[in-house]
């Protein structure tokens, strides 16, 4: 039998936390475990239960992104969703980088709030569906993590060594030396965690297929 997800949730406006916890349970195999209102709360809570999952307001107490920078060092596997009011491009990009995979706006319908914590559960990123068309019509590729950890250089790179390109090539293409290519290319496999040029490419081969199915599907 499946194990439920076990998820903690942390918001400062006690109201609010409680409309979320309810809809959460409307699945049954979803077990809120615990709820704060602080980012103390939210690190001691992860602390204590290692939930699978934790939902985070970002302007609370301490700052829901202190709290998710926090976690992301703690030795758990806790995945990190912001639950916020804010949809500014800034908040997410920062977001991401301290650690969260997921980005949900309040007053997401309990059927997506759900879904979000489903596809973070399986490994996967999701952002708010109401959300999701602003970005990528702005070109915002931003809620797919990791690459939002990438510089613009770095993420040109990346678009031709998944094309194929040797470091020679790439060098000639961007008119930079073949040595810088070889250091931009040891950062990317570091930032995206993988080992070789094929990993990489499998990477942002995904995040761009997310990117183009969120667009059609919007």
């Amino acid at each position: 039998m499946a194990e439920k997800t076990r998820v903690v949730v942390v918001d400062d406006h006690a109201l609010l936390r409680r409309g979320v916890i309810r809809a959460l349970t409307l699945d049954d195999m979803i077990e809120v475990v615990g709820e704060g209102a602080s980012a103390k709360d939210a690190v001691g809570l992860v602390a204590q239960y290692a939930p699978d999952l934790i939902l985070l307001d970002i302007s609370m107490p301490g700052n829901g992104i202190e709290a998710a920078r926090a976690i992301r060092d703690l030795p758990t596997t806790t995945r990190v969703v912001m639950l916020t009011v804010s949809g500014d491009e800034d908040d997410i990009i920062r977001a991401l980088e301290a650690g969260a995979v997921g980005y949900l706006l309040k007053g997401t319908d309990a059927g997506d709030l759900i879904t979000g914590v489903q596809r973070v559960k399986a490994g996967e990123s999701f952002i708010s569906p109401n959300l999701a068309f602003r970005l990528l019509t702005r070109n915002a590729q931003v809620e797919i993590s990791p690459l939002p950890l990438l510089s613009e250089h770095e993420k040109r790179t990346l678009c031709l060594i998944s094309e194929g390109r040797t470091n020679r090539e790439v060098s000639e293409q961007l008119a930079v030396q073949e040595q810088t290519v070889k250091y931009d290319v040891i950062n990317i496999f570091r930032k995206l965690k993988v080992g070789n040029r094929k990993e990489a490419t499998a990477v942002a081969r995904q995040v761009w297929r997310e990117l183009q199915g969120k667009l059609k599907l919007h």
